[in-house]
């Protein structure tokens, strides 16, 4: 139980009674059972009313899909119009064009009750066919059924790796239907149920699975100050922490093995806040000018490096999170770093025009900081006397930290 929690499957699933069903005029030898005395791995493939399907959802709620590595994607979505459409029109069809449902349990077992056919399942999680599911309890037909494939795994409560190996591998081999991202398949991450428990905590919405607004909304409450994907705080940590040109690569980067433990490695909250928070503010800074979208990743890292000292950790990073929560408050503190930012944006800028060459050859802002280790060519430039903004920007850091030093938790 609690490495269920550890997990996020919490409070688990007990038990639920699968319909096996008898496909009404249709020829079947209804169940596939399958079973692997190596790994003690039991399987089972059989239909099932596209009613009782949906039903699953309407008994248990988005307990169900605890181990899956999405959230529902909402009902306009292609695929998922796809399936509305087929359910409404050719409900018959819907056993062919679907792929089916795929749950993990611990233990199932075939029963019979009142004549019919039931296959019981302890601690289930739908780890493929959410949308399917989803979809169906809202416009299920007596006329369609889906296939269904159980898979009871024994747990070692000692160790669950192999468990967990198996329903990954397990989620990246079905989920195509809806394309699966490498962000996709770190969803349940240990680290980003702890990190998504502790933000709310803090009354913050950390979106660790991809989901509608919607259904984040449905799920944790509108009670919220702030909500954050995981893509944007893994951005904002790999920008202050790496080369920025890794961050201008795209976000699903982020999630490789490469970068993924060393981005998401603290337990500690101000470590992303703090980042985070000067992200939204490198970010509010090049609003309105086309040049700085390029620039941004550059300038975040160089301004994190002036700035990590005053609110990289302690008391610092605590009274800068609370003045970005109520910015309206602290006037004074968000003029002055933004003044500062501003001349740093311009130092990158002045940086991009002395080095982006001449004639022909001469680079566009769009690729000239798509270059690898240029925050190192630029903290050249900063302390070079081409650099012209040097001498304001470090007086508005002074500011900042005057301003910082008046912020007064409550």
């Amino acid at each position: 139980m609690f490495k269920d929690y550890i997990d996020g499957v919490a409070p688990a699933i007990q038990s639920l009674d699968l319909r096996i069903s008898s496909e009404g005029s249709l020829r079947t030898d209804g169940v596939i059972r399958r079973y692997d005395p190596d790994k003690e791995i039991e399987s089972w493939v059989f239909s099932m009313s596209a009613g009782d399907v949906g039903e699953m959802y309407a008994k248990t709620g988005i307990r169900l899909f605890a181990r899956n590595v999405r959230g529902y994607l909402g009902e306009s979505t292609k695929i998922n119009k796809a399936m509305e459409d087929t359910i409404r029109t050719r409900p018959g069809y819907f056993w062919y064009f679907n792929n089916g449902v795929t749950i993990v349990c611990d233990r199932a077992e075939r029963t019979m009750q009142g004549g019919q056919d039931f296959l019981h399942v302890d601690r289930p999680q739908v780890i493929n066919g959410q949308q399917t599911t989803r979809t169906l309890q809202k416009a299920h037909s007596g006329h369609a059924s889906v296939l269904v494939r159980v898979i009871s795994v024994s747990r070692d409560p000692a160790d669950d790796r192999e468990y967990e190996n198996l329903v990954s591998q397990i989620v990246r081999a079905t989920n195509w239907q809806n394309a699966i991202s490498p962000s996709d398949l770190v969803s349940n991450d240990q680290m980003q149920v702890f990190l998504e428990r502790e933000l709310r905590k803090q009354g913050y919405q950390y979106l660790r699975k991809r989901q509608t607004k919607s259904e984040a909304r449905r799920i944790y409450g509108t009670q919220s100050m702030y909500q954050i994907k995981k893509e944007e705080l893994a951005q904002a940590v790999a920008a202050c922490e790496f080369d920025p040109v890794v961050v201008r690569e795209g976000k699903e980067g982020l999630f490789d093995s490469k970068y993924y433990r060393s981005i998401f490695n603290s337990r500690t909250l101000h470590f992303y806040l703090s980042r985070y928070w000067l992200m939204r503010q490198v970010q509010s800074c090049a609003r309105g000018y086309p040049e700085r979208a390029y620039a941004k990743w550059l300038v975040l890292h160089f301004a994190w490096g002036l700035l990590d000292p005053l609110i990289g950790g302690g008391n610092g990073a605590q009274l800068f999170r609370y003045a970005c929560e109520r910015p309206s408050s602290y006037p004074d503190l968000f003029f002055q770093l933004g003044r500062m930012l501003d001349g740093v944006f311009r130092a990158a800028l002045a940086f991009y025009r002395f080095g982006r060459g001449r004639g022909e050859e001469a680079k566009d802002v769009s690729t000239f900081f798509k270059r690898s280790k240029q925050h190192l060519e630029f903290e050249r430039f900063w302390r070079s006397s081409d650099n012209s903004h040097r001498s304001k920007v470090t007086h508005r850091l002074s500011r900042v930290r005057t301003f910082l030093d008046e912020v007064e938790l409550v």
